[in-house]
């Protein structure tokens, strides 16, 4: 049967029944993976009564600065694969070059498939002026993890840390895409004993540079939201691939947070007065978000489900963190360990997912191996072609 490449937008009501099947295709097409634990429906398209604003409506924040174009593949009616493509100006505008991106994409083992989905992205793209395609990269940037899921396929769902068929990275080599990059996170136990090293660098650190240490709590949130942005964008503002979080975006990221947050978990250091780092972890909610069995598309039954058990998640991931640049190699990171193992002790954690870090991101990953019991769980890889 030949197949057919379907191309749309998310402007009119016929976009969105596209989108319907485009939305879809991941639940049947991992119907029978139990290692797959799949985002709500609502982050996609949205919840008007729960304030959710999905990734892929038009009125996302993203869409202010970014042009994307949906695809299915099809043969006959049934959907074969599907993908994104986008372009994203403010990462353009930062670092100065002509890269569109292809996200979200799915497909089964069939070469010429992906072959008409990344060729399609490809010419898409190339339309708009851009001279590369690089991805995968889903949606929300900067919260996503990047790149094709290579090793790991094994270990714990982590949110926001997508699993792909394992047969992904040979289709896009296939394609004509060449890795660029790979990102890495490592699986971190924090019940076991404080390690002597770490509290004693800690404490020499807090003494030397009059380091204090605040909670979350211990300021407004409008205070925090300005912080976080501060701190954020100047941290990895040099870091490969990242693109600056617009005020608007971060703050409407933190209001979303407030759901599923665990405050304690939030840490914000200062050098002798001046706000200089952060760290904050989340709950992996995934430990509570796969499908029931009885009913796999309840999304409002997964939802209520995973919020009313979140007190009883057994880790978390460290999402969101930064060292102003002026205040690296001071050793802040090691005190912002520190202080959260206390924490995630205190309240029974039982492991962390400490990632996404850049395979040349090499002090970051010196942290990663001093840290007792860590390995790393999950390895993705980033790719590029020419257009």
């Amino acid at each position: 049967m030949a197949l057919q490449i379907i191309q749309f937008s998310n402007q009119s009501q016929e976009d969105k029944r596209w989108l319907k099947k485009f939305i879809d295709f991941h639940w049947r097409h991992y119907a029978a993976d139990p290692a797959y634990v799949p985002l709500l429906d609502y982050e996609y398209t949205g919840f008007r009564l729960l304030g959710i604003v999905g990734f892929f409506e038009k009125k996302n924040l993203f869409f202010k600065h970014a042009d994307m174009r949906f695809f299915l593949a099809l043969e006959g009616n049934t959907v074969v694969g599907r993908c994104n493509a986008f372009v994203n100006h403010h990462h353009n505008a930062h670092w100065h070059d002509q890269v569109g991106f292809f996200g979200q994409f799915e497909s089964i083992d069939d070469q010429s498939v992906a072959d008409a989905l990344i060729n399609a992205a490809a010419g898409w793209l190339k339309s708009k002026g851009m001279t590369q395609i690089r991805g995968p990269q889903n949606l929300p940037v900067n919260e996503a993890t990047p790149g094709c899921l290579i090793q790991g396929f094994e270990t714990q769902p982590v949110v926001y840390y997508h699993y792909n068929k394992p047969y992904y990275e040979r289709l896009l080599r296939n394609a004509g895409m060449e890795c660029v990059k790979k990102v890495k996170s490592w699986q971190v136990p924090v019940d076991r004993p404080m390690e002597e090293q770490l509290e004693r660098v800690a404490h020499k650190v807090i003494n030397r540079y009059e380091v204090t240490i605040e909670k979350w709590g211990e300021r407004p949130l409008s205070v925090r939201k300005q912080e976080m942005f501060d701190v954020y964008n100047d941290a990895w503002n040099d870091n490969w691939g990242f693109v600056p979080f617009t005020k608007e975006e971060l703050y409407k990221n933190v209001d979303d947070l407030q759901l599923i947050m665990d405050k304690g978990l939030f840490i914000f250091l200062y050098v002798r007065g001046e706000l200089a780092a952060f760290f904050g972890g989340v709950p992996n909610i995934f430990e509570k978000m796969a499908p029931l069995a009885c009913c796999r598309r309840f999304e409002l039954l997964r939802a209520l489900r995973m919020l009313l058990s979140k007190g009883r998640i057994r880790g978390f991931r460290l999402g969101y963190m930064g060292v102003k640049r002026r205040f690296r190699r001071l050793g802040l990171d090691g005190v912002m360990l520190w202080q959260q193992k206390l924490y995630s002790q205190e309240k029974g954690y039982e492991y962390c997912d400490f990632g996404w870090v850049l395979e040349d991101n090499v002090l970051v990953i010196r942290v990663g191996e001093q840290i007792g019991g860590a390995q790393v769980s999950k390895t993705y890889a980033i790719f590029q072609r020419d257009l």
